[in-house]
């Protein structure tokens, strides 16, 4: 792994922040040009937008092509093997200093409006770190998190329920205390622990004494995901399991971790009278949690 970097500190802050963004890539698509004209409309002073192609074909150099916006001077590109937290990090380790705030998106999701005054807000207000929320594309869906309407700062009992990666944004004293994303979690990690990475690194954080909150003004929109399997479903369920119970391993002490399994169980009997998938999924939810936990594939 890279020697970490340590970002230059106390940058005062203007009246426009000034951003950096990187974008995590793996098979860049449509929807991350969508992704670049939300960031047109932000009030930001763009410092670097830096894509990480995971494609090992720079694909997103033949995304950019169609892109004519007047981003288009901020944009590199810079290559990585797979691996979400490797791409994030790649990413991060390519900033110049100068900047005041980062913002982490994936390529498959876009900026809701202008997020700028509530992210300055919160810098402004000492927050180093923390989630915006994210919401469905199709009209009716649930969201993956029932966000509420109102901004508070995240705790290592509310992270679960007010953050998620994809909306997650930094300062540089953040990472200067607090370090970058473990490469053993997280989606493409060479391990089984799939799922994580985001809320590790927050929780780090957090036991720092951290200020990190959750920003609802700061709203993104997922693209609609494609359907799975019902095999293809309860092996992604598991495997995302798996993180969270690791992360659990490393942040939590025994008591939360073992309500954590309590709730899964309860969660498979309460739910059985809805057939058997939802039994097969809510069980791979709970060994996959165990697995995370102990360390190990079952």
């Amino acid at each position: 792994m890279e020697a970490e970097r340590e970002f230059s500190r106390g940058v005062p802050l203007s009246e426009a922040l000034r951003v950096s963004v990187v974008i995590p890539s793996l098979k860049p698509g449509a929807s991350l040009l969508r992704l670049l004209r939300s960031l047109e409309s932000q009030s930001f002073r763009y410092q670097q937008i830096v894509i990480v192609d995971q494609s090992n074909e720079q694909l997103a150099q033949d995304v950019l092509r169609r892109y004519q916006g007047h981003l288009v001077g901020f944009i590199e590109v810079v290559m990585s093997m797979p691996g979400l937290s490797r791409a994030r990090n790649r990413g991060l380790r390519s900033l110049r200093d100068g900047w005041e705030l980062v913002l982490v998106p994936d390529d498959d999701v876009w900026l809701a409006g202008d997020a700028s005054t509530f992210l300055t807000t919160a810098v402004k207000d000492g927050v180093v770190a923390g989630s915006g929320r994210l919401r469905p594309e199709q009209v009716g869906s649930s969201s993956r998190i029932g966000f509420p309407d109102t901004g508070r700062e995240i705790t290592q009992r509310t992270i679960w329920r007010n953050s998620i990666e994809a909306c997650y944004f930094f300062t540089p004293d953040f990472f200067t205390a607090t370090g970058y994303y473990d490469e053993t979690l997280g989606l493409g990690s060479a391990t089984p622990w799939l799922s994580g990475e985001g809320t590790d690194l927050l929780l780090r954080g957090i036991s720092r004494a951290q200020k990190v909150a959750y920003v609802p003004g700061y709203e993104l929109i997922e693209t609609t995901r494609p359907t799975l399997s019902a095999a293809e479903n309860s092996a992604r369920l598991r495997n995302y399991a798996r993180g969270t119970g690791r992360v659990f391993a490393r942040n939590y002490a025994v008591l939360p971790s073992m309500f954590l399994i309590c709730r899964s169980l309860i969660k498979v009997v309460a739910q059985a009278p809805r057939g058997p998938q939802a039994i097969s999924d809510n069980w791979n939810i709970l060994i996959g949690r165990i697995e995370g936990l102990l360390g190990r594939v079952l």
